[in-house]
């Protein structure tokens, strides 16, 4: 098997996955937070700390999805972008990987390219282009509000939870297909390991909060 481990597809990718841990993170303490807010209310105890919590996760999911689909311009990056556009200059002899399909065909992307890699590519691209108006959100609330404070902006609302869960299953499914079919390795389970979110359940009843929410509705 083709291995490209110790390259800095290798390096960029775990870079990656560094950031879709942290967003992972983030998400499941949005989640948890917002699911059980009224419960948090009726329990009279830490209402405060855990809106406030809230509030911050909102600008750290902000800055991780931004990152994450960042593209690389002047400053090499632990993006999506980034790590393909070192995939297609050391991996063009690669193609017809069956997870590589599977990955494209999942997001709709071109299978009828001769290239894999060109198609993976133009997958990344129309699946940027579908999101393109909640990237531009999360990019205008990271610069006006979270980087910045500008003087007058006012934000109505950031994209739903349901679409920071899809930019983030995009992100670890491409990051898993280069570990496997690339990297030649096994990638991290962000899916079935939750520590933090684990950890506020237990934070959760230790304060006595019951009929504690998981997921959203």
């Amino acid at each position: 098997m083709t291995t490209l481990m110790g390259s800095p597809i290798d390096h960029k990718n775990i870079g990656l996955a560094k950031l879709l841990s942290e967003l992972r993170q983030d998400l499941d303490i949005f989640c948890l937070v917002s699911v059980n807010v009224d419960s948090i209310k009726k329990h009279g105890v830490g209402l405060s700390f855990f809106w406030h919590l809230r509030a911050l996760i909102i600008k750290s999911i902000t800055i991780n999805i931004y990152k994450i689909y960042e593209e690389e311009r002047t400053h090499e990056l632990n993006s999506i972008h980034g790590v393909f556009r070192h995939l297609s200059v050391d991996a063009k002899t690669i193609s017809n990987d069956e997870k590589l399909e599977a990955f494209i065909q999942k997001y709709n992307g071109p299978l009828t390219m001769d290239n894999a890699i060109t198609a993976l590519g133009a997958t990344i691209k129309r699946f940027r282009k579908r999101y393109r108006d909640e990237l531009d959100r999360f990019g205008i609330f990271r610069k006006k509000k979270v980087a910045h404070d500008e003087f007058g902006f006012t934000c109505d609302s950031l994209p739903s939870y349901g679409v920071m869960q899809k930019l983030f299953d995009f992100g670890a499914d491409f990051y898993g297909l280069v570990s496997r079919s690339f990297v030649g390795v096994i990638p991290h389970d962000f899916k079935s390991q939750e520590p933090v979110k684990n950890a506020l359940i237990n934070i959760f009843r230790e304060l006595g909060i019951e009929d504690i929410k998981t997921d959203m509705e």
